[in-house]
């Protein structure tokens, strides 16, 4: 198993590194640009702590709402001066 395949708590997740995280989406949010693209911005949480994930260039996501719980990968970066995964790659996960 490489370790990128392994799944992080959010709270141990650092700058650069490349993650994969699971968590409730607790808010989402559309900014618009100029140009007038949007992005959306989605606080995902764990029980041990949140970040943020943004999808440039889009304004929803289908199947994703509120108390959605998903699986992000993608590198850590920062937002804002918080926690941040640019376009990452995202899974809906089916509640057991």
């Amino acid at each position: 198993m490489r370790e990128v395949d392994v799944v992080s708590p959010i709270g141990e997740v650092r700058w650069r590194q490349q993650v994969v995280v699971r968590g409730r989406v607790r808010s989402m949010r559309i900014t618009h640009a100029n140009n007038g693209g949007g992005t959306l911005e989605l606080v995902v949480v764990d029980e041990t702590g949140g970040l943020t994930a943004m999808f440039a260039g889009r304004t929803e996501l289908p199947g994703v709402d509120l108390g959605t719980t998903v699986e992000l990968r993608g590198r850590a970066g920062t937002l804002r001066r918080y926690l941040a995964l640019l376009n990452p790659t995202i899974e809906i996960l089916v509640p057991e």
